[in-house]
Order: C-alpha cells, then structure tokens, then sequence
C-alpha cells in the first residue's frame, strides 16, 4: 500500500477533528471559585466560574458527569463544590442539597474498585475533607471507607 494514501487518510481525520473538546471538570472549577479577588477585595477572582457551579449541580444534589456515575469522582466533585460555595457564602441551598448526596453515597467509596481510585485521591480527598471540617461544613466522615483512606 501507498504511505502517501493512508498519511492523507490519517491528515484528513485530524483535520476534521478542529481543536478537539475537553469536558469541564467541577473539581477543578470548584478550587477557581475558591480564589480570592487579587485587589484585596474580599470577592472571587473568577466569579464566573462560582456561576459554572451554581448553574450545573445535578438532579440528585451532586456535581460531576451526569452521563457517567463514579463514586469517587461524584464525592469528590461535590465536596469540591460545597466547599467553594461556602467560601464565599452563597447558594446555601446548592449546600444544603449536595450534603444529603454525601451523606446517602459515602459508603459506596467501599464497594468501589481501589483500581478505579484516581492518583491521589487519598491526599486530595482527606485534605479537602480537613478544609470543609474547618468551615463548619458536617460531612460523614466515620465510613469505613474514609477511616481506609
């Protein structure tokens, strides 16, 4: 076969593709939201993204892809949130409705697959954990899972 025929073939696709697409993460626009203005003024530096958070909490009170259920990533999506969202005092209800998600799924971390764990998840997680304790938010925390972690 023709090298030319298949590197034209293979061009064509990526051509086609434009610049690709990254879905949006609500852990990472979670700790944008927790960024303080740098004027000094006690406001988000990217309000918008406290918006993002505000506008995509899902039906059953979490955050994280709605098309695909991971345990791991839903807890810690929706405490991600939680915790920009009481940072700067807004939306108590968005709070209010993602702490029964937590409380209700917390024991599903011990039926996961500690393969399916993401990298760092133990670090990221119970650091997260300690920030939202010492705002005052109740999170469960005596799952076995957590006590595991």
């Amino acid at each position: 076969m023709d090298i030319r025929k298949h590197l034209d073939t293979v061009r064509s696709i990526l051509n086609s593709m434009g610049d690709g697409e990254i879905s949006t993460s609500a852990y990472d626009v979670a700790w944008v939201a927790m960024i303080k203005n740098v004027n000094g003024t006690n406001k988000p530096q990217f309000p918008s993204s406290l918006q993002w958070i505000i506008n995509n909490q899902l039906e059953d009170g979490s955050w994280g892809d709605k098309y695909f259920f991971s345990t791991y990533d839903r807890i810690l999506n929706t405490l991600a949130c939680i915790v920009a969202l009481k940072t700067w005092n807004v939306s108590p209800e968005k709070i209010e409705k993602g702490l029964p998600f937590m409380r209700d799924n917390m024991w599903k971390l011990e039926e996961e697959k500690a393969e399916h764990m993401p990298i760092g998840y133990e670090i990221v997680f119970l650091s997260l954990l300690e920030i939202a304790e010492h705002m005052g938010i109740e999170v469960p925390n005596d799952s076995p899972a957590i006590k595991e972690i």
